[in-house]
């Protein structure tokens, strides 16, 4: 068994074996095998939880173009990235006792992964704000130029926003906060509307209270699909979350497995070669 370790150890640190053991001479402590693999495994696990994160940011600003269309897009993309970083702590890792570094891995890659969620949300409403400026812009010079102060100027406001709102949904690549902008930015002007409703002398009474309360349905609606939207992307990071979990035990499975079949295999060699010796 000591011969087995001794092996182990050689392969994945002698040098920061040895350089451990200087140290504790150095400073006037006797040094212990325990002692000196404990720290060789703090040293060797720090390095491959910053390596794996290295190789998640490097891999996720290639491969992710700002913003996504949706969150699932992104989501994927994480999934792959999480998977190669995990292997790569994986094959770096040694003595990992009760998962602390793998454990460590994980919370980092959620933050990091939650940063890039942070981004593509500003990025897209970024980009929406500036369509919505370009687009709606004639529409808001229409109106301080008074060009919906007459009868039936309402209706005509309401054809040139709707024409618009099409235009809008037709650019490509708005992101994730392509609807919330819109609604953001109409609710902004809600102000405008009602005014050019109320000034419009073709419509009774009676026709501007209906259509109030359809101003009011609507935005309920827009509400109520913002809801929907949220919940959904609430249960995508849930089920994201689950992915990753499972990932990082299959992958921890898998490593657990691969090292007990090989020192399974180091100890037959190091029966056979004692063997060897004790029958020349």
């Amino acid at each position: 068994m000591v011969l087995t370790s001794c092996i182990f150890v050689f392969s994945i640190g002698l040098q920061n074996l040895v350089l451990t053991y200087i140290q504790a001479i150095t400073s006037g402590d006797m040094p212990c095998m325990e002692n000196a693999v404990l720290a060789l495994a703090q040293i060797e696990n720090s390095a491959a939880v910053q390596r794996a994160l290295i190789h998640y940011e490097e891999m996720m600003k290639k491969r992710v173009q700002f913003p996504t269309e949706t969150l699932r897009e992104l989501l994927d993309i994480h999934a792959t990235c999480e998977k190669e970083a995990i292997e790569v702590f994986i094959k770096d890792s040694f003595k990992d006792v009760d998962q602390k570094f793998q454990k460590e891995l994980a919370s980092q890659l959620e933050a990091k992964r939650d940063a890039f969620c942070d981004q593509n949300l500003d990025e897209s409403a970024k980009r929406c704000r500036v369509l919505l400026q370009d687009i709606f812009s004639p529409l808001e010079e229409a109106v301080k130029n008074g060009a919906f102060s007459k009868p039936g100027g309402y209706g005509l406001f309401l054809q040139n926003t709707k024409e618009l709102k099409q235009k809008y949904y037709q650019q490509p690549r708005k992101g994730i906060q392509a609807e919330e902008t819109l609604q953001e930015y109409l609710r902004s002007k809600e102000d405008i509307a009602d005014a050019i409703l109320h000034a419009d002398q073709s419509l009774s009474a009676k026709e501007k209270d209906i259509e109030v309360e359809r101003m009011k349905a609507q935005a309920a609606e827009a509400a109520r699909k913002q809801l929907e939207e949220m919940q959904k992307k609430t249960q995508e990071m849930i089920e994201q979350n689950e992915r990753s979990y499972h990932e990082h035990i299959k992958q921890l499975t898998e490593k657990m497995e691969t090292e007990r079949k090989q020192l399974e295999e180091d100890q037959r060699r190091a029966l056979d070669l004692k063997l060897k010796v004790s029958n020349p």
